[in-house]
C-alpha cells in the first residue's frame, strides 16, 4: 500500500517538474521572440517585392527605409517597425512607394521619376536592419539617444550620393536642439565607414 502511494507521488512529481518546465521554456522562447523585433528589413523585402512586381513587372528597388522616435537604445532593437519601399519602373517612368507591415504591402504614392533616380543594387545587401541599429547605437547612438530623449532615428538602405551602388545609413535626429548623429554601414561586410554628428 505504501509503495503503490509512493509511485504515485513520484509521477505526480515527475508530471508537475516537466509541466513547469515546459511552462519556463514557452515563457522563453516568448521572452526571445519579443526581445529582438522579427520584421526586419530583409524579411519586408520580399513582401514589397511582389507588391512592386505587381504594380509593374520591371519595378527595382531604389530605398528601403524605417523611422523610430523616443525610444531607449534597448527599445529600438526591440521595437516592430513598418518600412517603406520605393521601387522605380523604367518602362513606365515612376516611382511607387509601398508601406510595409508583417500583415502584407500597401502602395502609398506613386510619383514620376527624374533623371537621377538610381535603383539598388540589391546583390550588394548582405547586412540586415538590426545589425545597422546595433552599429549605430556602438558608434554613438547609445550617448546620442541618452543626451536627446525624444530623438528620431532612421534607417535607409539605398545608392549613396557619390558613386557607391549601395549604403546603409543610421541617422539620429533631435528636433529640440537639431543634434544629429550619422552612421554610414557597409551593406555587404557590416564595416561602419563613417559616423558623425
Amino acid at each position: 500500500m505504501k509503495l503503490r502511494s509512493l509511485v504515485i507521488a513520484l509521477g505526480l512529481l515527475v508530471a508537475l517538474t516537466y509541466g513547469a518546465l515546459a511552462i519556463v521554456l514557452v515563457r522563453l522562447s516568448a521572452n526571445n521572440a519579443s526581445g529582438q523585433a522579427d520584421f526586419t528589413a530583409k524579411e519586408a523585402y520580399p513582401v514589397a517585392q511582389e507588391a512592386a512586381q505587381a504594380w509593374q513587372g520591371d519595378a527595382q528597388l531604389v530605398s528601403a527605409n524605417a523611422s523610430w522616435r523616443d525610444l531607449k537604445p534597448e527599445e529600438l532593437l526591440e521595437e516592430e517597425v513598418s518600412w517603406g519601399f520605393t521601387f522605380f519602373s523604367p518602362q513606365a517612368r515612376s516611382i511607387r512607394i509601398f508601406s510595409v507591415t508583417p500583415e502584407g504591402a500597401q502602395g502609398v504614392e506613386s510619383i514620376e521619376a527624374t533623371p537621377n533616380t538610381r535603383v539598388a543594387d540589391v546583390g550588394l545587401w548582405q547586412v540586415d536592419s538590426p545589425q545597422v541599429l546595433t552599429l549605430f547605437l556602438d558608434h554613438g547612438g547609445r550617448d546620442f539617444l541618452a543626451q536627446n530623449p525624444g530623438a528620431t532615428v532612421s534607417l535607409r538602405l539605398g545608392p549613396a550620393e557619390g558613386s557607391e551602388p549601395l549604403v546603409w545609413l543610421a541617422f539620429g535626429i533631435s528636433s529640440a536642439n537639431r543634434s544629429t548623429l550619422t552612421v554610414q554601414v557597409d551593406p555587404s561586410s557590416g564595416e561602419v565607414k563613417t559616423a558623425s554628428p
